[in-house]
């Protein structure tokens, strides 16, 4: 009706106070407003999704008839409450570049044309992803609007969803930039845009062949290893790959070109100069190219082709000299441990040490594993003899006896989660009764745990352990035939220069003998750090201890030494004071760190 009107009423249009305004849909069909109203409502209580108008009006001519941008071409007719869903239909674009986009709308009242793209994908269109305006039609007739949308070059490959909005603003009116705009005549269509991986580029090209003529399997152990150390350019070498290892090609020259292919060389999966980082989706076989540039040259010049995988060993780690000695490792080795009565004793040693800042140093426990061949598993083992030997000073037990203990039972029998030659392993700990040991100021030293163990029914068991050599200290699990007399290191099957250690843990209790601040002889302490108790001893009686942390406050703990010791093993690691009062008054106080 309105492209019909009287020249009558085109004569008075410039008089009328809305001029050539944007259509009111709330004018012109009032009853429309409460439908708009409510369907907004019911979006509101939608899961997040991307905007779609349900009351744009294009039977009015308002209306997209062609979009035509980045291999799409789609001619349409008014859709279903202004709105089309064409993202199915995908073009194909690529970061930083531009690309001409077409759109031919009604003939309508003065059309104006609007884009947006999803570049982030979040299911809304924001401010910074406005295209801009396309173009702007005629009053009542059918115009192609064109234009071009540029790409930002830090989109990744993926899917993105293109808007395309007309609507008849007024000819004095910009366009809409609201993608979720629903109050005028026109249309909205999204499609779909698609950014693709680029394909790699390189050199499939082998006029030399392929060398060597078996196919390399790496050993990913960290380490540069050479699929060839006489490789030709212009040629390739086969290499198996595992799914998901990220594999480093690289060649002996560095200004070489690299291309790993598919094993048909029909395919460039990855390619570069100097060196290549592929992790494949699916384990199989590559071809593993070099050529003298990418222009795909070169001739008969020697060079490596190398490939890296994998994590390296753990460098050599010197052990913790501290009082919880903690020797792990990858066991290698398992050693006898057996004492029956129609079978040779058979002892197993591994070393540990005292360090030189220790003024006490009290052994509490050792723990160990071992594996057991009996159906009861380590219960079958009834006890365990245990000795500490000095050093030889030759890096293997020595003679001297420091303590034997004999029979003693375990405190804890850990089964363990693995198995060792398919083998259940176990965890024993033993209390060694806060045995102390000579320490010497001046230098580390070292002393060594043997162990024995009694079966009820085993003929042999064994200690799990293995050996290490560092360069600067060769020790390792050794084992005796005789009770001790002699002693033999284990074979082992490490690789040389990669770091192994028995499995063997010393808990102890270590500290510097310390006295109070002042000076007097009168109270001395230790460990200190300490963990769980601190032995106080006096010449004098000790009456009261008093406890604060270094704010001053007072600690509530009990205040009567239990067999010369303070229990301190629930209180928070830091600093404290202890106050101590002696017979006749004295009060002598000294601060101790708690671990």
């Amino acid at each position: 009706m309105r492209k019909k009107l009287p020249l009558l009423m085109l004569a008075v249009l410039p008089m009328l106070t809305f001029a050539q305004s944007a259509k009111s849909k709330i004018s012109v069909h009032p009853k429309k407003q409460s439908v708009t109203s409510k369907a907004k409502a019911d979006l509101a209580y939608a899961p997040a999704a991307y905007c779609i108008p349900v009351d744009m009006d294009c039977t009015d001519g308002d209306i997209i008839t062609n979009v035509t941008v980045a291999g799409i071409n789609n001619t349409t007719t008014c859709s279903p409450n202004g709105y089309g869903n064409y993202t199915a239909m995908q073009g194909q674009i690529q970061p930083g570049q531009s690309y001409p986009i077409s759109v031919t709308v009604g003939d309508g009242w003065f059309e104006r044309v609007s884009a947006w793209i999803d570049f982030n994908n979040n299911e809304t269109f924001e401010a910074g992803e406005f295209l801009g305006e396309i173009g702007d039609g005629a009053d009542l007739e059918v115009t192609t609007l064109t234009g071009n949308i540029a790409i930002p070059s830090t989109v990744t490959p993926g899917s993105y969803r293109l808007r395309v909005m007309v609507a008849a603003t007024g000819s004095d009116n910009p366009a809409i930039s609201d993608a979720c705009y629903d109050e005028s005549y026109g249309e909205v269509e999204d499609y779909t845009l698609v950014v693709a991986p680029v394909a790699p580029t390189g050199c499939l090209t082998a006029t030399n062949g392929q060398w060597p003529t078996a196919t390399f399997t790496p050993n990913c152990n960290g380490a540069n290893a050479n699929v060839t150390t006489a490789a030709y350019l212009n040629e390739y070498s086969k290499v198996n790959l595992v799914a998901g290892t990220a594999y480093t090609f690289s060649t002996s020259n560095s200004a070489y070109f690299i291309t790993i292919g598919n094993e048909a060389g029909t395919e460039v999966l990855a390619s570069g100069t100097g060196s290549v980082v592929y992790t494949p989706t699916v384990s199989g076989v590559v071809r593993f190219y070099s050529h003298l540039s990418s222009n795909c040259d070169g001739g008969s010049t020697i060079h490596a082709r190398i490939v890296k995988c994998g994590t390296p060993p753990p460098p050599p780690v010197e052990p913790d000299y501290g009082c919880d000695q903690t020797y792990t490792g990858v066991p290698d080795t398992a050693h006898n441990m057996t004492k029956n009565l129609a079978a040779a004793t058979y002892m197993v040693a591994n070393d540990f040490f005292v360090p030189k800042e220790s003024g006490t140093y009290k052994l509490q426990s050792v723990k160990f594993d071992i594996v057991s061949q009996a159906a009861a598993g380590a219960s079958d083992i009834t006890s365990y003899d245990l000795k500490i030997l000095a050093d030889s000073g030759s890096n293997t037990p020595g003679s001297t006896v420091m303590t034997t203990l004999t029979g003693v039972t375990p405190t804890n029998v850990l089964t363990l989660p693995g198995t060792f030659a398919a083998l259940p392993t176990y965890r024993i700990t033993l209390d060694l009764g806060n045995f102390e040991l000579p320490v010497n100021a001046a230098a580390d030293t070292k002393y060594w745990v043997a162990i024995t163990g009694t079966s009820a029914s085993q003929t042999s068991f064994y200690w799990i352990g293995s050996i290490y050599n560092e360069g600067w200290l060769t020790s390792s699990d050794y084992q005796s035939s005789d009770s001790g007399a002699t002693w033999v290191q284990g074979a082992s099957t490490a690789t040389p220069g990669v770091h192994y250690e028995g499995m063997m843990m010393i808990d102890a209790e270590c500290a510097t003998a310390a006295v109070n601040e002042a000076g007097t002889k009168e109270v001395s302490f230790y460990p200190n750090p300490v963990k769980d108790f601190l032995t106080i001893s006096s010449k004098k009686t000790i009456e009261t201890v008093h406890v604060y942390n270094i704010a001053g406050q007072k600690i509530p703990v009990s205040s009567k030494l239990v067999n010369g010791k303070l229990d301190m093993s629930r209180m928070a690691p830091g600093t404290y004071i202890i106050s101590t009062i002696l017979q006749g008054g004295k009060n002598e106080s000294f601060k101790v760190v708690k671990k």
